[in-house]
């Protein structure tokens, strides 16, 4: 993991984006979560007696602002890491969550990572608690941002980077920013 004195200011402005307020009411409209107090709450109230639903769409601006809940304090977190994966580099599948939180929002930006060859390892792998098959592969792509939402028994892990990796200087590492959102 980086030292943030060491980073280049366009990696801290970047870090400082990814932990912001703006961000976070951005995903909270992206994913529904309620990471941040201005974000729009689904109101499960839009059904008459009769079981029929109006269409979101002919909803007035007004009742979009009810169900807001302005007086609903939301204590959402992130952590962030900048990380450099090269030959030999990989993750360890574990289940200690720092905020053993029944949901988190994983948000992993690649970078540098332009002729990276899936043959070279470094993706990550979700799995389920307790069994084998993945669930869902994220390869490195450059410049790419990845939302993944994952419940407490959702596992996940960064595949090994072999020897392919080290064939050219443009292939040798790529970095990612990456942050994980708990509501």
């Amino acid at each position: 993991m980086a030292k943030m004195s060491a980073l280049p200011q366009i990696v801290k402005d970047c870090m400082e984006f990814l932990r912001s307020e703006a961000l976070f009411l951005i995903l909270s409209n992206l994913t529904g979560l309620r990471l941040h107090e201005l974000a729009e709450v689904e109101d499960s109230s839009d059904e008459d007696l009769e079981g029929n639903s109006e269409p979101k769409s002919k909803k007035s601006k007004q009742d979009k602002h009810k169900s807001k809940s302005k007086d609903e304090h939301v204590d959402a977190k992130c952590f962030s890491e900048i990380r450099r994966w090269n030959h030999g580099s990989y993750t360890l599948l574990h289940d200690n969550d720092k905020e053993l939180s029944d949901y988190a929002l994983d948000v992993i930006l690649f970078l540098n990572c332009e002729d990276w060859q899936n043959e070279y390892g470094g993706y990550v792998s979700y799995i389920a608690k307790d069994e084998d098959e993945e669930l869902l592969t994220v390869y490195p792509q450059a410049n790419a941002l990845a939302l993944v939402f994952r419940d407490k028994e959702t596992l996940r892990f960064v595949k090994h980077i072999n020897h392919r990796a080290k064939a050219s200087e443009r292939t040798s590492a790529f970095h990612t920013i990456w942050s994980v959102f708990y509501e």
